[in-house]
């Protein structure tokens, strides 16, 4: 990163680099898990070490930042519609082992990944990237399906009474394989110097086959053998790589051509087994095909070792000995081996066992599952099969034991009077794929260790959501109070000052009331409170909310609602908070002295309601995204008041809520928009005769019956604030800025009410509270939290600890008036 030249790059030198995409790239860069940037509207390419094997470019890394459509063409038409998703709508996912063939190793291969695209935002909260968190699957799914493909040769074979059958049934799982084995070809070896016999080909034409087989031959000769016409001989264990021609029209251009059959004198049993062009010849690829090779000879011996059981036991060793299996046969209850041929003393890494008790020879693995499974099938006479068994082997001289894994085959070997007298073991070597599994499920573990941060994470946004709500309203609450009291002493110096005190604590309390609605949201924690109602009362509150911003503004607005006629059934408050966002918006994008037109109405089944202004508009790139979170327009300096970016957000959400929906027009910048509501209507029949609700007084202004009240809060200013407002309104009042120096304050002056702040130091306005019920009795006074914390568990908590009401700073004085009277009277 630090040695490319970024001054001819569209970013730029690295000093002009925007903070997300640093901070951003430092996350990357020092991650141990493979991930991958891709950065502004270029989407310029970043990667860390992590991910460079799976490019295939260890050696040459290919550069930074250069735009992803360019350097990855062949994949991208399948991940630009995720990446699109991602940096339109901020819309993540999360795709599992998904087929994604990309160009590394000289060829395209076929490259299997988990990964999840996520958006990466800007300083100013936009969309500025999107960051992928992939893992590389390639290696468990090739081991899944090719693990697949070897257990269906054992199961389609094991019932075979012939070899023909067995080479049938193998040449059907064959047919099912082609994404790993394009084609292949079966030879049986004859007798003497006759040519191997092809048995069955597949994925082939006649054409094809020939060329297959032209090139088998010539691997299965010396160049002298090819010369002097000689046979076939046969092959090592570990088979031979072969080239095709380039010009053959084969599936394949390489092929891997593996000893296949065992016989007393053949020659030229063989699999020439066609070689994806998308996928690298490995160690795994190798064994696989060595697996399946061995599976089928496997069959093929067990068919013949059935067949030959009555034969003289030199006939039945020499089978094993040429057996291209690892075998051999053990006698009696110490499991003797009588014989053991070459592949089983390598794959085994002993070579002297014959005559030497099992244990004798592998004394690490007494008490291991294989010897009681040996023990067992010799008891009882059945045939044993394991699964995946771990044999501790040390397979060199000198070396130190490790962890193998193998299959065993175990068949009883009887006498001429059906008695068991010993079994033939027959080893399948698994340890690469067991590792290679082992590796992936590592993988495995730790991803789900990365989404189980990313989940704590987001539970610690919510609380710091919360958290910062309250930390914003504890401050608010003595402003407010302070502006409640200068109202009512009739201060009127300082008018002007009041009213912009006000419109600015509105505003903070708006941005931390729509901040905290988003993240309820998006918990799914938004419940509505549906009643029936009539639309024009609901738009009337929309408007008294939003009228403070209009006449600032000096915009003309036009109303054309029905006063009655329009019944609806929901959330009025929810629905009044979305028709004031869409009033605040067109008052904030539109100039000064504009015109915004509020209207409503309704067809045979919706309702609809409609905001249009002739402000700034929206461009046609911004609409599709206009009610994404944090998507804003473009902010002239007048709009120097605007929000943080959802308010849009919000309206889409409670809309949908309301089983609604809401959609943005506009002809373009200077041409004014309008923003039209959908909402399933109800008729008067299914409402019946509601009655206008009376218009609200003045509690402020009205009579009270004077009370005792006792405030408890830690904030002095708030306290006291709030102690003067009650007093001017004629209550008696004491303040505890101590939740000991409360409780002490509430036996010498028995308050009918006591208002208590939540967040007390050394004693919680929860404990305060019970102590104060045990004090002065059950119905000697009533209680009010009043706190910075307002969501749906906070006011439960409150209602759990005895508080008769929740309060959310700074307190509604009209609310807490009612209440004083409402609480008192009761």
């Amino acid at each position: 990163m630090r040695g490319a030249d970024w001054h001819a790059s569209p970013l730029g030198p690295l000093a002009h680099w925007p903070q997300s995409l640093k901070t951003t790239l430092g996350i990357l860069l020092h991650s141990k898990h493979p991930m991958l940037l891709l950065w502004g509207p270029q989407l310029l390419r970043f990667y860390n070490d992590a991910f460079l094997p799976s490019l295939g470019h260890e050696r040459e890394p290919p550069p930074m930042g250069q735009p992803a459509a360019e350097s990855w063409r062949e994949i991208w038409p399948l991940v630009w519609p995720q990446i699109d998703e991602v940096m339109r709508h901020g819309k993540s996912s999360w795709s599992e082992d998904r087929l994604v063939p990309i160009s590394r190793n000289g060829r395209v291969e076929d490259v299997y990944w988990s990964y999840g695209p996520s958006p990466v935002f800007d300083e100013a909260g936009a969309i500025a990237g999107t960051l992928i968190v992939c893992t590389e699957t390639t290696e468990r799914v090739l081991a899944d399906r090719r693990q697949r493909a070897l257990h269906l040769v054992v199961e389609a074979t094991v019932g075979c009474a012939d070899a023909l059958e067995v080479i049938r049934q193998a040449g059907r799982v064959l047919e099912e394989a082609k994404a790993d084995i394009p084609f292949s070809v079966i030879y049986a070896g004859q007798a003497g110097d006759a040519p191997a016999l092809k048995v069955h080909a597949s994925g082939l034409d006649e054409a094809c086959g020939q060329q297959v087989d032209a090139a088998v031959w010539r691997a299965l000769r010396t160049p002298a053998e090819v010369r002097e016409g000689k046979s076939a001989r046969p092959l090592a264990a570990r088979g031979v790589d072969v080239d095709l021609p380039e010009e053959s029209g084969l599936p394949s251009r390489s092929m891997y051509v593996v000893s296949a059959t065992g016989g007393t004198d053949r020659k030229g049993d063989a699999i020439a087994f066609g070689l994806s062009p998308k996928l690298p010849f490995d160690n795994a690829y190798r064994s696989f095909l060595e697996q399946f090779a061995t599976n089928l000879g496997l069959a093929l011996v067990r068919v013949q070792a059935a067949r030959l059981r009555a034969s003289a036991h030199n006939e039945r060793d020499k089978l094993l000995l040429q057996a291209p299996v690892a075998a051999a046969v053990l006698a009696g209850p110490a499991h003797v081996f009588q014989l053991a041929n070459k592949p089983f003393c390598d794959v085994l890494g002993r070579h002297d066992v014959a005559g030497r008790p099992y244990l004798e020879a592998f004394p690490e693995q007494a008490g291991s599952a294989l010897v009681l499974a040996m023990d067992t099938v010799y008891a009882s006479g059945r045939r044993h099969i394991t699964g995946e068994t771990p044999v501790r082997l040390a397979r060199r001289d000198g070396a130190a034991p490790e962890d193998c894994y193998f299959r065993f085959h175990l068949e009883p070997v009887r006498n001429s009077l059906g008695r068991v007298f010993g079994m033939m073991v027959i080893a399948v070597d698994i340890t690469e794929q067991v590792r290679a599994r082992q590796v992936l499920e590592h993988t495995d573990r730790e991803r789900a260790r990365m989404l189980a941060e990313l989940e704590s994470a987001s539970r610690a946004k919510d609380e710091f959501l919360a958290m910062l709500g309250h930390e914003l309203r504890n401050p608010l609450s003595p402003i407010v109070m302070a502006l409640q009291l200068m109202r009512l002493r009739g201060d009127t110096g300082t008018n002007r000052e009041q009213a912009i005190i006000q419109r600015q604590v509105d505003h903070l309390i708006r941005l931390v009331d729509d901040l905290l609605d988003v993240s309820k949201i998006t918990r799914g924690k938004v419940e509505l409170r549906c009643e029936d109602l009539e639309i024009a009362d609901v738009l009337a509150k929309a408007v008294e909310m939003a009228s403070v911003l209009l006449e600032q503004r000096n915009h003309q607005l036009s109303i054309d609602v029905s006063r009655q006629g329009m019944p609806w059934r929901g959330d009025g408050v929810r629905l009044a908070q979305v028709v004031a966002n869409l009033l605040t918006n067109a008052a904030r994008y539109t100039p000064i002295g504009g015109h915004i037109a509020l209207s409503a109405w309704r067809d045979a089944s919706d309702v609809f309601i409609s905001v249009t202004d002739n402000g700034i508009g929206i461009p046609a790139d911004l609409l599709p995204r206009i009610f994404d979170l944090f998507v804003q327009g473009h902010r002239d300096a007048d709009r120097a008041e605007g929000g943080l970016g959802i308010g849009l957000a919000l309206v889409k959400n409670l809309v949908t809520l309301h089983g609604g929906t809401v959609d943005a027009r506009s002809e373009g910048p200077g041409r004014g928009s309008t923003f039209t509501i959908r909402l399933p209507g109800t008729t008067a029949q299914d409402l019946g005769h509601a009655t206008p609700a009376d218009a609200p007084g003045n509690p402020l202004a009205a009579q009270v019956r004077a009370k005792r009240v006792l405030v408890v809060d830690d904030n002095r200013d708030a306290g006291d604030s709030l102690a003067d407002v009650l007093r001017a309104l004629g209550h008696s009042v004491c303040v505890a800025t101590d939740p000991l120096d409360g409780l002490a304050l509430a036996g010498e002056f028995e308050p009918q009410v006591a208002v208590l702040d939540i967040g007390l130091p050394g004693m919680d306005g929860y404990e305060l509270a019970g102590r104060i019920r045990a004090r002065l009795g059950a119905a000697g006074c009533r209680l009010i939290a009043l706190t910075g914390y307002g969501q749906d568990h906070d006011r439960q908590r409150s209602l759990d600890a005895g508080f008769d009401a929740h309060l959310v700073k700074p307190a509604d004085m009209v609310q807490l008036g009612r209440l004083l009277d409402g609480l008192a009277a009761s």
